[in-house]
């Protein structure tokens, strides 16, 4: 590094959420920071993800309670006409600004002392970056570009006007009926979303699940709930082209036995995200990266020039945005305070906001067998038809699964689908990351009647099961026999 002073302690190369925690939390521990952003700070979580998609996903499950207002016994309810979506999303527009102003505004940062660079930066050697003509010089550098959504090449889609997760919101009308390709979180999220507000939308997915990284009975229960409220949900097929006839899109889907073909009005492309790292002088700083995978980065996250770490989805391994906020944490931490820490991503949640939700924390059953032993690993469960708030609440669709290894029975996986599972997972999180056993988890007091209660009666299954195969059964009933040997001593003492 050249003898100049440098001018920065770390440099956030993006401002997303890794970016903006790179500087906000920089800046309180008196480093000097900046974040180099081209557009608008916030990242794809603020304007194309989780915000307007939570928001979309608010409107569209008021919109379908509105007809389940007699299963509560009231009177009909419904809509006169058809859903204003440009009323729906000038709510999401106003909630996103807020929380944007709120948050992440280039205002509210440059009053905590975070330096904002407009322009877009590129590594010009090892140790600088050029923004607008003008060269940075760091410590350190974070590299936290993000990532784009992905649009597989299918016979004749670059011909034929689609929609993808960076430009749904955009939307002025609803379309009547929507494809959706791809049957992972965004494209079920966005998929049940618009099909609450009334269109009629099928959802087209390669595996022969939808949700593939989930487990499969967890899954199932999703698909199938999705299918009772009048989604099509095609597995293990393939869109094999796209045509324009007028405004109407015709796809040819294909499965293993037939080939059929579809009439839409608007397709959506929900097929995950490649990471952004075209055109950021990568080569020059000596950052090794894969166009697909990511940055190549260490446990530390480091990349393959020590001075440079990378986080957030770039980085490719978890594209959620607690993940990217964590990792910034670890390189804030390695950045500023050696000795180094490593990025621990053994006990990692997240969860798909559906309705119901899916959540998910480590290992599903069947990664669980391939690494523990067929034999060698035990799964209890509870269904939300068993937990009395979900019953009243008339939201008792789904299950609680867990996953269990070694004598203790170790949970290594837990699995939710049903009401509020982004929220119950975190109990299991809690449980695994501070290595509690079923029991203490079982024996723990929860409110009644919360949905809380649906994780406690899976780990009382294990309790169960083993009273059943006479573990404690038989500890209890040596309990009762030394009790009443005890009382019968008392007895002959007394008279």
């Amino acid at each position: 590094m050249p003898s100049k002073n440098p001018d920065y302690d770390l440099v956030a190369l993006g401002g997303g959420t890794a970016g903006l925690v790179i500087g906000l939390f920089g800046a309180q521990l008196g480093a000097r920071v900046a974040i180099v952003q081209a557009d608008r700070l916030g990242g794809e979580c603020t304007w194309t993800g989780c915000v307007p998609s939570k928001a979309l996903i608010a409107s569209a499950n008021v919109a379908a309670m509105t007809g389940r207002t007699e299963k509560y016994g009231l009177p009909p309810a419904g809509f006169q006409g058809e859903i204003d979506l440009e009323r729906v999303l000038d709510r999401m527009r106003v909630l996103r600004r807020r929380i944007y102003e709120d948050n992440d505004s280039e205002e509210r940062l440059r009053e905590l002392g975070v330096d904002v660079i407009k322009g877009r930066g590129r590594f010009v050697s090892p140790y600088e970056l050029s923004v607008n003509g003008h060269t940075i010089m760091a410590r350190h550098f974070c590299i936290a570009t993000g990532a784009h959504a992905t649009v597989p090449h299918l016979d004749g889609l670059d011909r034929v006007p689609y929609l993808t997760s960076e430009d749904v919101f955009e939307l002025h009308e609803l379309p009547h009926r929507v494809l959706v390709i791809g049957g992972g979180p965004i494209g079920l999220e966005l998929g049940q979303a618009l099909s609450r507000l009334g269109s009629t939308v099928t959802v087209a997915e390669m595996a022969p699940q939808v949700l593939p990284s989930e487990d499969a009975q967890i899954a199932d229960q999703l698909c199938a709930r999705l299918q009772e409220e009048g989604i099509t949900v095609l597995t293990g097929t393939t869109v094999s082209a796209v045509r324009s006839i007028g405004e109407v899109k015709q796809v040819t889907v294909t499965t293993q036995a037939s080939t059929t073909r579809i009439d839409v009005d608007a397709i959506l492309v929900a097929t995950g995200q490649a990471p952004n790292v075209d055109g950021y002088g990568l080569e020059e700083a000596g950052v090794a990266y894969d166009p697909s995978r990511g940055v190549t980065v260490d446990r530390y996250l480091r990349t393959t020039n020590r001075r440079i770490y990378a986080a957030g989805s770039v980085v490719g391994r978890y594209r959620l945005t607690h993940m990217a906020a964590y990792e910034a944490q670890i390189v804030l931490r390695n950045a500023l305070f050696p000795p180094h820490v490593k990025a621990d991503y053994a006990i990692t949640p997240w969860a798909t906001f559906t309705d119901p939700e899916v959540a998910r924390v480590g290992l599903t059953e069947e990664e669980a067998r391939e690494r523990f032993g067929v034999n060698k690993v035990a799964v209890f469960g509870h269904p939300f038809t068993g937990v009395d708030r979900a019953i009243v609440d008339g939201r008792d669709v789904g299950m609680v699964k867990i996953v269990c290894t070694g004598r203790r029975g170790r949970i290594v996986g837990a699995h939710i689908v049903g009401p509020s599972a982004g929220e119950l997972i975190h109990e299991y999180v809690l449980a695994m990351k501070k290595k509690m056993t079923k029991f203490e988890l079982a024996e723990t007091i929860h409110v009644y009647p919360t949905l809380s209660e649906g994780p406690r009666y899976a780990a009382l299954a294990y309790v169960e099961q083993q009273i059943a195969s006479g573990l404690l059964g038989k500890a209890a009933r040596l309990g009762v026999r030394v009790e009443r040997a005890l009382d019968s001593g008392r007895r002959w003492r007394v008279r």
